[in-house]
């Protein structure tokens, strides 16, 4: 009876397991830092970014330059990538290798709604699948270039501009 009952736990469980919905892209690439979480790291140094980020990401770190790899779904993934001079964090970027173009349109649609919902930043212009914001008080800068989206590839680069 016992056994039985193991056997049933164990089935109802793997049936509850291989029926839940696979997060989506963007929840993953977000999940380490939002889009304004990021925006939020220009200025700050090297350090404070080490802290922030998985330390089992990191692939490659300069006195001046860190990157991060992280998986998204099987076989797909994302980096982000920070510049630094003694100001601190100068640059931000986000860069996706996704296998199809559908997941990088729904990532590329979902940051845009992220920094239009943010009050700091203007509506964005979009020319030649670039789009850009500027920040009411001029200090910062986003693209988000869309131009390889059709490979899954989408960059988002957030500036400082001072």
């Amino acid at each position: 009876m016992k056994l039985i009952k193991s056997i049933i736990l164990f089935i109802a469980l793997a049936f509850v397991v291989s029926c839940s919905e696979p997060e989506s892209y963007f929840n993953q690439v977000t999940k380490v830092k939002s889009v304004t979480e990021r925006v939020g790291d220009l200025n700050k140094n090297i350090g404070e970014i080490r802290n922030s980020e998985k330390k089992s990401a990191l692939t490659i770190e300069d006195e001046k330059f860190l990157e991060y790899e992280y998986p998204v779904g099987e076989n797909d993934s994302y980096k982000a990538s920070y510049f630094f001079d003694d100001a601190g964090c100068f640059e931000v970027g986000l860069d996706t290798y996704f296998s199809t173009e559908e997941d990088a349109k729904i990532v590329k649609e979902e940051i845009k709604k992220a920094i239009e919902s943010d009050e700091r930043f203007e509506v964005a212009s979009d020319s030649n699948n670039l789009l850009e914001w500027k920040s009411k008080d001029g200090l910062i800068s986003i693209q988000l270039d869309y131009i390889g989206q059709d490979k899954g590839m989408i960059s988002l680069t957030i500036f400082a501009n001072q």
